[in-house]
């Protein structure tokens, strides 16, 4: 169970970054709800990303090791991988 939970926290973790990032360079993203949000909008989307990490992390408080940390890193390749799928598909 502790593998799943460090591989949704790598996923939420990823999701969060694109988010934040084009937040604070002031760019419209898309979120979930909404096609091109503001940039504050997306500060607030990224950080909740995040958020909801934390929480998660602090409910199930894995017992962290090797293994599990890869699969933070795992979960981020994952999400990272398809976003990187998503948005070529969308920006082209």
């Amino acid at each position: 169970m502790d593998s799943i939970i460090c591989i949704v926290l790598g996923m939420l973790f990823a999701n969060g970054v694109p988010h934040f990032i084009k937040g604070i360079t002031a760019e419209k993203w898309a979120v979930p709800w909404k096609k091109l949000a503001s940039a504050p909008t997306n500060v607030l989307w990224g950080v909740t990303n995040w958020l909801v990490a934390v929480m998660i992390y602090a409910l199930f408080k894995p017992d962290v090791n090797s293994f599990d940390a890869a699969c933070f890193v795992i979960g981020m390749g994952i999400a990272g991988y398809y976003l990187a799928l998503h948005w070529s598909e969308k920006l082209s």
